[in-house]
């Protein structure tokens, strides 16, 4: 059977794709591997689905080309996006910056996306494996399933490598390798972080609000600030998200990756309020007068780490011990020694290439009908919506070209 534009993968990037395509007349086929389209929109945000964020600029994207999305996004961006969803019936609300379905339930996204492609009369195909893709003359031809299908074009919008049950399991880059692209090499990103030391099980757990500095031996790398999570293997939450894709590839590189945590970073009169709480509180050990200052947990392990007893009286305390435990709250060494893996990754960091494909119409510079779109692209995005938007906005493009020439 003969399509305008066949696309491979129905994640949130294929679904869009195949909307906008299907809107300007074409006659489109989605194959999707897992036996449902968009099961990675149901995850996404918590299970509300956070579609986008009202702060959208170049800083909010990585990769070799970390510009590159964000000319495409001031073209379908925040605004259009909205639009787009509340022209299917759907309304978007926001909560601190971060924009979701009203109805703050994935599942309402998914189910508005379905249904608009049911009553655009696209031809959805699920448990469908492509084997392989070919272009003859002027035509795609698409292998699985034992089938064969045809197309003047091709979307491969597979996603990366990130959580494999809801659907990504690399097989895009093996389509985009075989039209001979270059995929820099994929790594997990939006992931928790391992670090190096037994005490992690003495705080796992324990949540305290940081500002993190992360170095790749003496270079400074990242910084963020939030909510970090202890955990019995090292250091999780979104400000450790944040960093965790340049922590990753600095860890690639063979470099020694730390991150330094300042534990009371909104504390700028630590020294003199702690020195003024020893002359009223003498009576107490160092373990309990640190107390009045962090998690009890964190403390025990701040004394653990420079083997000072806790049951020592704060009065017997030496200067240059009382000058170590300030030191340590405000900057907590981790040694990152490892991450989490793809399936605990929000998102791939790594893909295809964007220098082998047009900014603004997201064809391949090397095949003329083929596009690539989404995750499968060296573009990651922030924890916030970014990703998501991404995808968004990458569908449309690639959908809008089909059927131009």
């Amino acid at each position: 059977m003969k399509y305008d534009v066949i696309i491979v993968g129905a994640g949130p990037s294929g679904m869009m794709a195949a909307i906008t395509a299907a809107q300007n007349k074409n006659k489109v086929l989605l194959l999707e591997r897992m036996d449902k389209p968009g099961k990675k929109i149901l995850a996404t945000g918590n299970g509300r689905c956070n579609l986008s964020n009202s702060y959208l600029d170049e800083t909010c994207y990585r990769g070799g080309q970390p510009h590159f999305p964000y000319p495409m996004i001031e073209q379908f961006g925040l605004s259009e996006l909205i639009a787009f969803f509340e022209s299917l019936g759907m309304l978007v609300t926001e909560q601190n910056g971060y924009y979701y379905p009203a109805s703050m339930q994935a599942s309402t996204v998914l189910d508005v996306l379905t249904e608009k492609l049911r009553a655009l009369k696209v031809d959805i195909l699920t448990g469908f494996y492509v084997e392989k893709a070919q272009k003859k003359k002027d035509t795609f031809r698409v292998f699985g399933n034992g089938k064969i299908f045809e197309a003047k074009h091709l979307i491969l919008a597979a996603g990366g490598c990130a959580q494999e049950n809801l659907g990504s399991n690399g097989s895009g880059y093996k389509l985009a390798k075989s039209f001979h692209h270059k995929v820099m090499e994929p790594f997990p990103a939006l992931v928790a972080l391992e670090g190096k030391g037994k005490y992690f099980s003495l705080i796992s757990g324990v949540r305290n609000v940081s500002s993190m500095k992360v170095y790749a031996n003496q270079d400074l790398i990242a910084e963020e600030k939030g909510e970090v999570q202890f955990t019995k293997y090292g250091i999780s939450g979104i400000p450790v998200f944040q960093i965790s894709r340049f922590a990753i590839d600095a860890l690639r590189r063979k470099k020694k990756v730390t991150v330094l945590l300042d534990l009371m970073p909104n504390m700028l009169t630590l020294e003199e309020t702690a020195r003024a709480f020893q002359k009223t509180c003498g009576y107490k050990t160092v373990e309990t007068f640190f107390q009045g200052f962090l998690n009890k947990k964190l403390v025990f392990v701040i004394l653990k780490r420079l083997n000072i007893p806790p049951e020592k009286s704060i009065r017997k305390l030496k200067e240059e011990e009382f000058l170590k435990i300030l030191h340590m709250m405000k900057e907590f060494p981790v040694e990152i020694c490892g991450h989490k893996g793809y399936d605990m990754a929000q998102v791939t960091a790594g893909g295809v290439s964007t220098k082998e494909v047009v900014q603004g119409t997201l064809e391949s510079k090397i095949l003329g009908g083929l596009y690539i779109t989404g995750e499968l692209l060296d573009v990651d995005g922030t924890c916030g919506g970014y990703n998501l938007q991404w995808a968004f906005t990458s569908g449309y493009i690639a959908g809008k070209q089909i059927g131009k020439k």
